[in-house]
């Protein structure tokens, strides 16, 4: 395989507190460099409390246990959700429990849409310049570009990643996206949204408990038309090399394997969607 960027998917731990990134200034904080996490088991609820997101019906020790880190059961119970979107879940979840599982966008070369792309298993590289941030994921060489200090475009098409400006708060950037289309489901739950959905991010880099440098995204959505009431998630990314990451040995050279998912190719692993194919790509 030819090689990007380097990854290794491990699961961020640790109590997380504000810290400032060793190459930023204090007008303009530094979010270069290179992040990754582990499996998605869902977004974490912010701890203050308030509307969360939808969260698995199984505890995560159950499902690490069971090794069921994709077969997820979403709680319909999530007062969050419109009566049409618990029924979407409910549909989901005994797919999930009879065998036959909904597969993920992911796993079918689809984009994964905002904010469900930050589940993303595989490594991603942050490129900061004045004018823009992007997001660049090794999964499907999925890439966000986020345009800084500009207003939304007029009246933007419904798009995968929708129209996403920015601007810095202190230590954090402050994303707003809108112009989504409904092609997506917002978390691993496949639960869905409507093209009203608007979504605000912040994004910061943290330290956890053992003093790593983390990337912390906190995100807000809004959509009246699946949602009976905004709702927040968070999703953390340990750093692993560049100017806010630790240097990670086994990295080495700070560069990752390509994973390419094209021409209708699925996630091998997979047996009831499995489409036999040479280019299909084992990911490793």
């Amino acid at each position: 395989m030819s090689r990007l960027i380097s990854f290794l998917v491990t699961v961020a731990t640790g109590v997380l507190v504000a810290a400032p990134a060793d190459s930023q200034t204090a007008q303009t904080p530094d979010l270069n460099g290179f992040w990754t996490h582990g499996f998605s088991l869902g977004f974490a609820a912010p701890p203050e409390g308030g509307a969360g997101p939808v969260h698995d019906v199984k505890t995560i020790a159950q499902m690490r246990a069971m090794g069921q880190f994709l077969v997820h059961e979403a709680d319909t119970t999530n007062p969050a959700l419109q009566a049409w979107v618990a029924d979407a879940l409910k549909k989901a979840n005994e797919a999930a429990k009879s065998g036959h599982r909904i597969p993920s966008q992911q796993e079918t070369c689809f984009p994964s849409g905002v904010p469900n792309y930050w589940t993303h298993p595989l490594a991603l590289q942050v490129v900061q310049t004045k004018d823009y941030v992007v997001f660049l994921h090794a999964r499907d060489h999925q890439v966000r570009i986020v345009h800084l200090n500009k207003p939304h475009l007029p009246n933007p098409q419904p798009s995968w990643y929708g129209d996403s400006i920015g601007h810095f708060e202190g230590d954090t950037l402050v994303v707003d996206t809108i112009g989504l289309n409904d092609r997506t489901p917002v978390d691993v739950f496949h639960t869905p949204h409507t093209v009203k959905e608007h979504v605000v991010e912040r994004i910061r880099v943290v330290r956890d408990a053992r003093g790593g440098k983390n990337l912390e995204v906190r995100f807000t959505v809004d959509d009246p038309g699946a949602f009976t009431m905004p709702w927040t998630g968070i999703e953390t990314y340990r750093g692993v090399g560049g100017p806010n990451g630790v240097h990670d040995p086994v990295a080495k050279d700070n560069l990752l394997d390509e994973e390419v998912c094209a021409e209708n190719d699925v996630a091998i692993g997979i047996p009831e969607f499995a489409i036999p194919t040479e280019k299909s790509i084992r990911f490793r």
